[in-house]
């Protein structure tokens, strides 16, 4: 979003408010919004984007469709769990600690990509923070590095 945003449009306690793409903070997966720097919700948005032919678009698409079928499971993931750390991949760790292919319940950590953990049908929340607990206690314990969530956990859950 960095290299396309020009302002987002958001809705706060106090009203309607602009922010540039500077006012935004972005980072590595981090925001003024994600670190709740600022709160609001985004309404609208200005995007530049680039005039392309329906070829190269198409060419693009296809691009995309096969780098994700060839690095990511298919089927119900939940999406990159954790984080890459400073100079590793969350996905590299956890494969190294052994744990991919690990099931609590219907979670499973995919046997493609580490940092996917897939939904085989009716999983529990529990199930998957679970399966959140056993990776980052393993990767701590057999590499001294803390995998950070990247997904979002969502009412009460017992930390």
């Amino acid at each position: 979003m960095n290299d396309n945003l020009v302002w987002v449009e958001l809705l706060t306690k106090n009203g309607r408010e602009k922010l540039s793409v500077g006012q935004m903070g972005y980072g590595y997966r981090t925001s003024v919004l994600k670190r709740g720097e600022k709160n609001g919700i985004i309404l609208s948005a200005l995007l530049k984007l680039k005039n392309s032919t329906k070829e190269e678009v198409s060419v693009k698409i296809d691009q995309f469709s096969e780098r994700r079928k060839a690095t990511q499971p298919p089927g119900a993931s939940m999406g990159s769990m954790f984080k890459n750390p400073e100079g590793d991949y969350a996905g590299r760790l956890i494969e190294a600690a052994g744990l991919k292919g690990t099931r609590i319940g219907s979670a499973e950590i995919s046997m493609v990509h580490g940092n996917f953990f897939i939904n085989h049908g009716e999983t529990k929340a529990e199930d998957v923070r679970a399966l959140i607990v056993l990776v980052q206690k393993t990767v701590l314990e057999k590499f001294d590095t803390h995998l950070e969530l990247e997904v979002e956990l969502v009412g009460e859950w017992n930390v």
